[in-house]
């Protein structure tokens, strides 16, 4: 019998000594939030788009014929004005010697004609001259003015050719693509370089037409990339859709000390408000449950003035820059612990740490 009671003893101060031990050592504080119940979040929508110059240009020669010199090359950076590759003129430069030696011999029997004229006009005077001497003379005049004003054009046209054959940056910019090699031979108009903007640079997005439709212009907006987040304005929306993508075009101006350059990947930021009901909690209040669901620790006041912890079941909803909209049975002013839940378990009992 007193070996019964010794044992029945036993078991009873181990049953017993969890309780003591806790009662004895000092409550595990964790960090708390406060949920507040709200009708609707606002989600941030993302669209991908492209960092474009606010300018930039296909550019070629105006006519067709080999290319003597490339003077740029790909990323280069030019000025407006600048000459940025030249056909061969060989043959223009020997066509506009052949015409301005056409050009002396006509101006030198022009000047030869005009020193007659003087003459026949006074000997017509004295009689020597007749009056169908002078008219014919007058005639050859006329005949070889017109004869140099001829050449005069044909001189402006092969100046001007020899002009259009230098490729002139339109204005100031980087060479995005070059495709010029010495020696080619190119076709008028055909495209050879690309001249983009720098400095100033914008971003276009395709938006759906339920979100497109109600942005204005000017109105502010985010984008990120890797260039950072900036805030950019709106200067167009398209007011038709494309009809590949069923996408409206949105433009917008990104800020000059932005780091963006053209072809950069940018993504859009836009605003969405959703009716849904639930509360914000940071991403590290949430616990990995059951079948691929979710939970937070709620704290329950008790009498003794601390805090249990009761797992309640979430639906995660919607995740943004560390903060998670969640759905569940919490109501507002209900407290979840916010961090350091693999310290914590179900039915534990913890003190608030200070705020």
């Amino acid at each position: 019998m007193q070996g019964f009671i010794l044992r029945a003893g036993s078991i009873a101060i181990f049953l017993l000594l969890p309780l003591i031990v806790q009662a004895d050592m000092a409550l595990q504080s964790v960090s708390s939030v406060a949920v507040e119940r709200l009708p609707a979040y606002e989600a941030q929508r993302l669209f991908a788009g492209r960092v474009i110059g606010s300018q930039r240009a296909d550019i070629g020669f105006e006519l067709a014929g080999q290319v003597a010199k490339v003077l740029v090359e790909d990323g280069q950076q030019v000025q407006a004005g600048e000459v940025l590759a030249s056909l061969d003129t060989r043959a223009l430069e020997i066509e506009q010697s052949e015409l301005k030696a056409a050009h002396r011999e006509v101006s030198a029997r022009l000047a030869q004609i005009d020193k007659d004229l003087i003459r026949f006009r006074n000997l017509r005077e004295s009689g020597y001259v007749s009056a169908g001497q002078l008219e014919e003379l007058n005639s050859r005049r006329t005949e070889t003015a017109a004869q140099r004003a001829q050449v005069d054009a044909k001189l402006k046209g092969v100046a001007l050719r020899i002009k259009k054959s230098l490729m002139i940056a339109p204005f100031s910019g980087e060479i995005s693509t070059q495709q010029l090699e010495t020696g080619v031979l190119v076709s008028a108009g055909q495209p050879l370089m690309q001249l983009v903007v720098t400095g100033n640079t914008e971003a276009v997005f395709g938006i759906s037409d339920r979100l497109g439709r109600n942005l204005v212009y000017g109105q502010t907006l985010r984008i990120s990339g890797d260039f950072g987040e900036w805030p950019v304005s709106i200067i167009s929306v398209a007011q038709n859709l494309d009809w590949r993508t069923q996408t409206r075009t949105v433009r917008v101006q990104l800020p000059a000390e932005a780091a963006a350059v053209d072809g950069n990947t940018a993504y859009l930021h836009l605003p969405e408000e959703r009716k849904l009901a639930g509360f914000w909690l940071p991403l590290s209040a949430l616990m990995e449950d059951v079948r691929g669901t979710w939970a937070v620790y709620q704290l329950v006041p008790v009498e003794d003035g601390s805090y249990q912890l009761r797992k309640r079941s979430v639906q995660a909803v919607y995740q943004y820059q560390g903060r998670v909209y969640v759905d569940g049975e919490l109501q507002t002013g209900d407290r979840v612990v916010s961090g350091g839940l693999h310290r914590v378990s179900p039915g534990l009992h913890v003190s608030l740490a200070a705020e």
